[in-house]
């Protein structure tokens, strides 16, 4: 079974209201074609969409029809686009409006009900603008899911994750949802999720803690709080979701348990974790290394910030199209992290996005030649390809056997490969002993100036 993650950006319209990637663990029934479908700058973030089927061209109908329903909703929900119907309401009371708008309202009704108010259409007060952007991507989400299902009936299984919420129907992979304090690409994980006809939302504080207001106060949600969310549709999920993340761990709980089929997990910001009695019974037995403690001075860690760019098309020009579903968006980047000790021997792989694609492992030239023997463990560690945004990993001392390296020099690689286009690598050497020391490596053709600093861990709350 391959490892790979539903990528993710979290940016403005029909904002995704979550706290950090959810992984979807991929491609593992023989004999099913697994068809992924990315897009970017979807209702203000990105889609992806991945359908097992034995038929292709099932997979190409759900896939369209998806699009179509999304591109349809859009043009209902936008608050951004002065033509949508939404827009051209204004802030003029409800007379007519169509089935779908007419359900989002009724939605942010109920749940502001529900929640005494904190949920509100209108967060800023009455007589302010209307915002559907939560509950707007979620109804949009489950729209888009059954659309699909009713063109193509045959498929195995469909996963549709549009910034990070999610809806699974069929046989689905498992889903681990990432560590609200460790929010580095090669962040921990708090928990993995056995979702099957069933929906998850994950809201917090921690990336972009003012956009969660109670509406009742105004107030944000204290800073470095999650909540994930399951339930049977994707609006259920957002909303609570979304509210757990403003009010009290116990009134959370309480929301929780009232709601039908609905189960929770809220992570207070001191990393403490509440759970729904239930939702225990989706989560799957984690093995859990017990780690050992570096030979670095303590709470030292070496972090690593980069941005990949849009590269260079083989096809001249970068890749790209206009708009929802102008295109499939900028062609991927595989990329590679890995530290090597003063030897040039491999001492930790921090990352390797390549997804299922292995035919393009080898065009990471330098990193399939270092894993040498052990290149079959390159399935199991490659999770999604990644296109232009900023990235980070941290290094926490120890080598992928989880055992201390000595404080001393070491080697930073950074290797990438476009799908279709350019090729850049850079290196280079670190010291990581007892007193803070900073690195920086040029840009390439496919990624900004890396900033590398070793020293104490920073507050990532």
């Amino acid at each position: 079974m391959t490892k790979s993650i539903l990528s993710m950006t979290r940016r403005s319209f029909l904002t995704a209201a979550t706290l950090a990637p959810i992984h979807a663990l991929g491609s593992f029934y023989s004999g099913i074609g697994e068809h992924h479908f990315h897009y970017d700058h979807v209702v203000g973030t990105s889609m992806d969409l991945v359908v097992w089927s034995r038929n292709a061209a099932a997979a190409d109908r759900a896939e369209l029809a998806a699009r179509a329903e999304i591109e349809r909703l859009i043009s209902i929900l936008d608050t951004r686009n002065p033509e949508s119907e939404i827009s051209r309401l204004g802030n003029s009371t409800l007379s007519t409006c169509s089935y779908d708008l007419g359900q989002v309202f009724a939605q942010y009704d109920y749940w502001e009900r529900q929640t005494n108010g904190a949920l509100s259409l209108r967060p800023l007060g009455a007589g302010t603008p209307r915002n559907v952007d939560a509950l707007g991507k979620a109804y949009i989400i489950d729209r888009a899911v059954a659309a699909a299902r009713d063109e193509a009936p045959g498929l195995t299984g469909l996963l549709l994750n549009i910034g990070g919420d999610i809806v699974a129907w069929g046989n689905t992979p498992d889903i681990e949802v990432a560590d609200p304090l460790s929010p580095h690409d090669n962040g921990s994980t708090i928990s993995k999720i056995a979702l099957r006809n069933y929906a998850i939302a994950t809201s917090g504080t921690v990336a972009r803690g003012g956009h969660l207001i109670d509406a009742r106060t105004g107030q944000t949600g204290l800073p470095g709080a999650s909540a994930t969310v399951l339930a049977p549709d994707a609006v259920t999920a957002n909303a609570l979701s979304t509210t757990l993340c403003v009010i009290s761990p116990k009134e959370g709980l309480e929301l929780v348990k009232a709601t039908d089929d609905a189960e929770g997990l809220i992570v207070e910001p001191g990393g403490v974790q509440w759970r729904t009695s239930g939702f225990a019974s989706w989560e799957r037995p984690r093995v859990i290394p017990i780690a050992a403690v570096a030979d670095w001075p303590m709470g030292y860690e070496l972090a690593i910030n980069f941005t990949l760019t849009a590269g260079q098309s083989a096809f001249g020009g970068r890749g790209g199209g206009p708009g929802p579903f102008g295109g499939r968006g900028l062609p991927p980047q595989f990329v590679a992290v890995w530290i090597e000790n003063p030897a040039g021997k491999l001492v930790r792989v921090l990352g390797f996005w390549a997804n299922n694609k292995t035919r393009y492992y080898s065009e990471l030239s330098s990193f399939f030649a270092l894993m040498g023997q052990n290149q079959n463990q390159m399935y199991s560690i490659a999770r999604a390809t990644r296109r232009p945004g900023a990235y980070s990993f941290v290094w926490d001392g120890l080598d992928d056997q989880h055992k201390a390296v000595p404080p001393g020099s070491y080697k930073v690689v950074i290797e990438t490969n476009q799908e279709h286009g350019t090729y850049g690598k850079q290196a280079g050497t670190i010291m990581c002993g007892d007193a803070p020391s900073s690195l920086t490596l040029p840009a390439t053709a496919n990624f900004e100036q890396v900033g590398i600093q070793y020293g104490p861990r920073q507050n990532r709350a």
